[in-house]
């Protein structure tokens, strides 16, 4: 452990860097799930108010039932229902550190290990992740602004009964409410992790002076220093050495200077690149650009100069005297470099007229002329032997940067670096490749009249550089006076020139002058246009071009043919030389010796694996004769040809022969006239051949109490109208469906004239009587209104309209005094006594609940202020209707819970049964759709009880059974929300009869599995009832009633197994308890007990499965139970 000093505990340390990697854990988790609220639904464990209001039944079904209510279905790779919460561990040692170096520039995360996964998403059920349609449409419910009030969420008892928007709205609630405790708790984590972080700068800045008090040198960054200004301040250095002096601004010199600081060294080299200032007007106006190091050379400071060089070679050094440096001097070392392969001389310069490439003002110039030169250049050195960490390619540019990495994509040049003059400073290579880039008319040069610049680029180099420039435009402009002095000595030391010379490794008197980056094409191996020629060591010769590199020929592939000969025929080998010959794959014919056909097949392939195809004609086993290979196996050949076949339901279908072992399914037509009057509308296979009939197809025509026409399919009992509510009044309309139940208006009622006036809330009946008095206003035709006081005024005139008026409808339309009131639902006028009348009067039809119609049209009446009380009377009747049909919210939950459960004793072959039928459950909403599927799971708990029951019978009558059981259960698994009431018939009467036939089935099959004889007297009997039950017409009450009597004589004669388990589970749970005889016994009710140590009771207690008294005492047995020696019976191996 490191001891920072007795003063800081290192478990306060400790603790604040736990501190704060928890807080900065909590402020991303938050931050996250805050960004993800618009497009993510929340998981339940997220919503207390959801589970609060989710029944505990509901919970143990269903891992996302926030998308269930929702009606979203989760998406199959994202799985967030599914997921659980990850937990965050930290290690509580992890700040034992190896040794006492400190980096004091690091970042400000203090956590040396990794930041934790953010664990936003796990908070969510579901997430938006991509731009489909479906995910667009929850985004738009989410971020939707129809937000459920407090008093609206008051009333709601179970959401499961709202309908979709409103559930929607009830969410967006829920989530206002999450987003506003989450972001308070936010703030609150913010404020905590400030004063942490402070805590945290206090305990490292003593720590860190604790450390480095004794120290005895410190190195930092000028950027570090500035940031530990207060811990330099504390240390107290008295000498400070700052490196690359003049490159660093001057402010950031002085950040380093503490009033303890008696000896400032700086160390760097004013002719090369200056600090860059963020402004360029400061670095010009106020000459920022200039460092402290550079002001006092020029000031004439004494300054100390170091001439002896240790990178480059010489021929390059000598090119930076007397230009840029006044003298230089070459260390030993660098005189052992050797000469840079492939190239006539280490240096060169390569002049060129080619102009640059300036696509915009917005853009730095480039060249390609330059660029495919230089990176053409760098293949050729790669060749040579040199890897690409030893060359580097440097542009003043950065527009030129891109071009080049480029045009340098691919693993060949994937180790180079291509980088800008400024960024490689202070660094270093074997070999610089330089592209100066400018090439113009014009003569401007732009920054590279800049001397340090060129300077730093002249220098990088250590055994080879390589320039190429335009250097016409660079020695033209006036201010770069320089380029003409670099110029006349290049061209003294004749190392510039308008080509590059390059030299063949092996054939040193061969060489190629290469102007252009197209010339390199000429030696495309690296070497010269001379053949290799070398013998390889399979006796070829080499077909390649001059090569320097792979010289031993490690890496290269003969492409010549092959000249061996691995086949024991003498085929020849079709590879090349470098391939391996492998097996003979010429083809060849080969005379089969099972069958003697020729077969045509590789030469490599044994005779006994060749499949012979030679055709030729075989009777099948049904008689027809059919082409066939000579190998082919007839027990899977398949006869097509067509005949006529017998189905097991007794229809005749044409079709090929091989359906006799597996019949298909018989498509003909039901066409049975089922009790609703209506033909069926299945076939013979849907229907299970007339057993179990399909729901009848065709569109109900019934009148629903809501004045709507059923749109469901012709059932007993119509579903609840799926039609959007006509409930509504002058302030609002109601948004549910018709089928649901409808909130009363609870705003005062206006139904309000100048003698009279409603004091009641709208949703109840009125207070005040109808207005008999006439109304005062006038028709746009000038006449009087011949409507009553505070209705609506009717838009006929009793002059102008005086035939359309006084029609006989109700008898009284001719009296002069007559006044009419029109119906808004429809626009037609009526007399009002005769109206009046018609409305409150109840005819035969009234003894339905059913809204009032128009006595014209038939519209149904919804508004009118006259009839208000007529028609609330109607809607509350039809309310009642509505409540006793959906059932109450209890009566629902007990319903659903009580289905949920029996769902769970069902056992189903598919798994996704569970999954359907529960979320069925959930979204059922009326008793009527869970007496539905009450009914279903019944149905499917008598199969799978049946399905037991055939376990314990022989395989031949086990099968038959479970072909009889899967057609019923492929019939019930069509999604049914309703069942008719001769479906529930048919599915009794179907039921009973595999019951039976299974009992029967039971029966024999335990005596022929302990080797019984049948007695005689029961073989007339079995006959009758297996006849009748295997009968292919629909089984029904007549015929369980002509085999009662013969059953109950079976029963009598053959016994069932007295065990309801198999006979594999029988021999399972006696090994398990490991008793002999003596120890097993049976109720009164057939259920097998065993009593342990002796054998013999010696206490009574009751059967677990019947209640019954069981055991005994004294060693002696109860008078109604006895022995079970069956279950020591061994299994029959035949069976």
């Amino acid at each position: 452990m490191l001891c920072v000093g007795s003063y800081l505990p290192f478990f306060c340390f400790a603790q604040t860097m736990k501190d704060l990697k928890e807080f900065e854990r909590q402020i991303s988790e938050k931050t996250g799930v805050l960004n993800l609220l618009s497009k993510g639904i929340l998981s339940e464990r997220e919503l207390p108010e959801f589970l609060e209001k989710c029944p505990v039944c509901m919970k143990q079904h269903y891992s996302a039932l926030i998308l269930s209510w929702l009606k979203i279905s989760p998406k199959q790779n994202q799985g967030n229902s599914d997921r659980q919460q990850k937990t965050q561990e930290m290690d509580e040692d992890f700040f034992m550190y190896g040794n006492n170096d400190r980096d004091l520039d690091d970042n400000d995360c203090y956590h040396p290990t990794e930041k934790p996964e953010n664990s936003a998403q796990l908070k969510f059920a579901y997430l938006c992740t991509d731009d489909s349609g479906h995910d667009r449409f929850i985004i738009n419910r989410i971020n939707d602004l129809d937000i459920m009030s407090d008093a609206e969420q008051r009333r709601v008892c179970d959401i499961w009964r709202l309908n979709l928007k409103d559930r929607w709205r009830l969410y967006r609630a829920w989530k206002l409410c999450y987003e506003g405790q989450l972001k308070s708790s936010l703030t609150e984590c913010l404020v905590q992790y400030e004063k942490a972080t402070e805590e945290m700068g206090n305990l490292k800045l003593r720590e860190n002076l604790s450390i480095l008090q004794n120290a005895k040198v410190i190195g930092m960054t000028t950027t570090g220093a500035a940031k530990f200004r207060r811990l330099l301040q504390n240390i107290k250095p008295r000498t400070v050495i700052v490196e690359e002096a003049a490159e660093i601004l001057e402010a950031h010199v002085l950040t380093t200077l503490t009033s303890s600081c008696q000896h400032l060294i700086l160390i760097g080299d004013h002719l090369q690149l200056r600090p860059k200032p963020a402004d360029y007007e400061l670095e010009k106006k106020y000459k920022l650009g200039i460092s402290l190091f550079e002001r006092m050379i020029n000031n004439d400071i004494s300054y100390v100069q170091l001439v002896c060089q240790h990178r480059m070679r010489p021929e390059i050094s000598q090119i930076l005297v007397p230009l840029f440096y006044e003298s230089l001097q070459d260390y030993k070392s660098v005189y052992q470099y050797e000469h840079v392969k492939g190239v006539d001389t280490s240096v060169f310069f390569i002049n060129h007229s080619e102009a640059e490439d300036r696509e915009s003002d917005l853009h730095s110039p480039s060249n390609s002329f330059e660029a495919n030169f230089l990176v053409s250049f760098c293949k050729y050195l790669l060749k040579q032997g040199y890897s690409g960490q030893q060359v580097t390619i440097l542009t003043p540019y950065t527009e030129q940067l891109f071009k080049l990495r480029k045009l340098m994509k691919g693993e060949e040049l994937q180790d180079v670096q291509v980088k800008v003059i400024d960024d490689f400073q202070g660094e270093e290579n074997d070999i610089i490749l330089l592209s100066l880039v400018r090439g113009n008319k014009e003569g401007s040069v732009g920054f590279l009249k800049e001397k340090n610049r060129i300077c730093v680029a002249f220098s990088r180099a250590k055994r080879g550089f390589y320039c190429l420039a335009n250097f016409d435009t660079l020695a033209g402009h006036p201010d770069a006076t320089f380029w003409k002095d670099i110029l006349l000595s290049l061209e003294d030391k004749k190392l510039i020139g308008r080509g590059l010379t390059l030299i063949c490794q092996r054939h040193p008197g061969t060489k190629t002058v290469i102007q252009k980056g197209s010339d390199f094409r000429r030696i495309p191996e690296g070497g010269c246009t001379l053949p290799c020629q070398d013998r390889l060591p399979c006796g070829h010769p080499c077909q390649r071009k001059c090569h320097p590199n792979d010289l031993q020929h490690t890496a290269y592939r003969c492409k010549l043919p092959c000249e061996r000969s691995p086949c024991t025929k003498g085929h020849p080998c079709p590879k090349t030389c470098w391939e391996d010959c492998g097996l003979c794959e010429v083809e060849v014919d080969k005379e089969l010796s099972g069958c003697g056909h020729v077969q045509r097949s590789l030469c490599y392939v044994p005779d006994f694996t060749i499949v012979c195809k030679h055709p030729t004609v075989l009777t099948l086993p049904c008689g027809h004769n059919k082409e066939v290979f000579c190998s082919e196996d007839l027990a899977k050949v398949h006869c097509q040809e067509l005949v006529d076949l017998e189905l097991p339901c007794g229809h005749t279908k044409n079709t090929e022969c091989f359906y006799r072992k597996m019949p298909p399914p018989c498509f003909n037509e039901c066409s049975e006239t089922l009790d609703c009057g209506h033909a069926c509308s299945g076939n013979c296979d849907e229907c299970i051949q007339g057993n179990l009939h399909v729901g009848c197809k065709k569109k109900c025509t019934r009148i629903l109490v809501c004045s709507h026409t059923c749109q469901g399919p012709c059932v007993k009992a119509c579903p609840p109208c799926r039609r959007r509510c006509g409930n509504g009044c002058s302030h609002s309309q109601c948004n549910k469906k018709c089928g649901e139940v409808c909130y009363p208006c609870t705003l005062p009622c206006t139904w309000a004239c100048e003698h009279h006036k409603c004091t009641k809330p709208c949703g109840e009946e009125c207070d005040r009587p109808r207005c008999n008095e006439p109304c005062g206003k006038i028709l746009e035709c000038s006449h009087p209104c011949m409507g009553l006081c505070g209705e609506e005024c009717p838009w006929k005139c009793r002059l102008c309209n005086k035939a359309d008026l006084t029609e006989i409808f109700f008898g009284t339309e001719e009296a002069p005094d007559a006044r009419f009131v029109v119906l808004s639902d429809c626009s037609h006028i009526f007399e009002v006594t005769g109206m009046d009348h018609y409305m409150d009067s109840e005819s035969d039809e009234q003894q339905l609940v059913q809204l009032k119609v128009c006595p014209r049209c038939r519209v149904p009446i919804l508004r009118n202020s006259r009839y208000n009380n007529v028609i609330k009377k109607t809607w509350d009747s039809i309310n009642k209707v509505k409540r006793k049909f959906l059932g109450t919210d209890s009566e629902i939950l007990a319903l659903k819970k009580e289905t949920l459960q029996a769902a769970e004793t069902v056992k189903h072959s598919s798994e996704m049964w569970e999954v359907h039928i529960v979320q069925k459950i959930m979204d059922a909403n009326s008793l009527q759709a869970l007496n539905a599927l009450r009914n279903t799971v019944n149905f499917f708990a008598s199969l799978s009880h049946l399905q037991m029951q055939a376990n314990r019978c022989t395989a031949d009558r086990k099968s038959s059974l479970y072909k009889m059981l899967a057609k019923v259960r492929r019939w019930l698994s069509h999604g049914r929300s309703t069942y008719t009431p001769q479906q529930l018939q048919e599915l009794r009467n179907e039921i009973t009869r595999i019951a039976l036939l299974a009992d029967i089935f039971d029966r024999l099959s335990y005596q022929e599995i302990h080797n019984r004889q049948l007695p005689e007297e029961a073989l007339e009997p079995v006959n009758h009832i297996l006849e009748v039950l295997k009968s292919k017409t629909p089984f029904k009450e007549e015929n369980e009633k002509a085999i009662e009597e013969d059953l109950a004589k079976v029963k009598g004669l053959i016994s069932a197994s007295p065990l309801q388990i198999t006979e594999q589970e029988r021999l399972e749970i006696v090994k398990a308890i490991d008793l002999k005889v003596g120890h097993w016994y049976q109720c009164p009710q057939g259920h097998v007990y065993v009593i342990g140590e002796c054998g013999r009771p010696m206490q009574t207690s009751n059967c677990p499965e019947c209640g019954v008294q069981i055991g005994g005492q004294d060693h002696r047995l109860t008078e109604d139970n006895v022995e079970a020696p069956f279950m020591l019976e061994p299994l029959d191996s035949d069976v």
